[in-house]
């Protein structure tokens, strides 16, 4: 079965054409993107187009969702307590992230390089119900955070760290940690050591060579890393719900609750609000990536001066 496969599309693809095959593997999966994407988009754009007027749903075609939601000083409070939140959490992971892939790629001991990942992956394997659940137990009042806490001298009273930002952005740092890890790893691995040497030997200490060579040329796994972090905490639904506790209001959060008020034109604004903010994210990151690189190659810069 697998032969005529590639036999039919051998058949089917162009020899003076090497892009046609790659298109052909990337069609099915490109198109059921684009067909969820650009459903999402009709379907709130529909649903944005109604009124909701005395706790009742209205079919009508008007702009009242669109200038409520974007001229309501709370509305507007969630969506930068939100952008806020997704911040802080993105450059935890990329602080404690980066410090891991660095020190998992220099591991020489394949046991202990296999053990280190294991444990890093490993949060990967289960849900995100079950360790948001986990550390709903964890954080809590009497939970073993704050019991190690109290037992140490830390603390002299256990600390509130649920149903608030502390414990939210603690469950998070923690779910997207190896998302953060993943791409900046596959970019240290790849890195030339030969290169490093040939520092060492003209001169330059750890420290230089760090910042001259290691890090620039892992740029683009900080930029994928950084990319995949953001967008993954901007539209996180169930850490927030569950550990926040409703105090802790982003707009995933913010849609559900309208959800279930039935007011579907201002949960469809934020929707699209959403999916906006996040498609933009994902193309300034990509062209940051692009710009650093572009920099770091030396090309129009001062590298090329005479």
């Amino acid at each position: 079965m697998n032969r005529l496969a590639y036999r039919v599309v051998d058949w089917i693809t162009p020899k003076s054409k090497s892009w046609v095959t790659p298109l052909l593997l990337l069609l099915p999966s490109l198109l059921l993107m684009g067909f969820i994407f650009i459903g999402s988009l009709l379907i709130f754009s529909r649903y944005s187009l109604d009124s909701f007027e005395g706790g009742r749903l209205q079919s009508a075609f008007q702009w009242t969702a669109y200038r409520t939601f974007l001229t309501d000083p709370y509305y507007w409070k969630v969506i930068r307590d939100t952008f806020w939140l997704t911040i802080r959490v993105t450059l935890i992971s990329l602080l404690l992230a980066y410090p891991l892939a660095y020190y998992t790629a220099h591991i020489r001991s394949s046991g202990w390089r296999q053990t280190v990942l294991l444990i890093t992956f490993l949060p990967l394997l289960v849900s995100a119900v079950v360790k948001s659940y986990a550390w709903l137990v964890l954080l809590s009042r009497q939970g073993l955070l704050n019991w190690l806490l109290i037992r140490t001298g830390i603390a002299e009273t256990g600390l509130e760290m649920t149903f608030n930002e502390t414990g939210v952005i603690i469950a998070l740092v923690h779910i997207f940690l190896p998302f953060m890890v993943i791409p900046i790893l596959s970019v240290l691995v790849q890195q030339d050591r030969t290169l490093k040497a040939a520092a060492h030997d003209l001169g330059a200490g750890s420290l230089r060579t760090f910042l001259t060579i290691t890090l620039p040329l892992s740029v683009r796994g900080i930029v994928s890393g950084v990319q995949i972090v953001f967008t993954l905490c901007l539209t996180a639904f169930t850490t927030p719900a569950l550990i926040g506790g409703g105090r802790v209001m982003t707009l995933p959060t913010f849609i559900y609750q309208r959800t279930l008020d039935t007011n579907w034109p201002i949960a469809a604004v934020a929707s699209l609000f959403l999916i906006i903010a996040s498609t933009l994210a994902v193309w300034l990151l990509n062209r940051l990536g692009d710009f650093l690189t572009f920099q770091r190659s030396g090309k129009g810069g001062a590298a090329d001066a005479p």
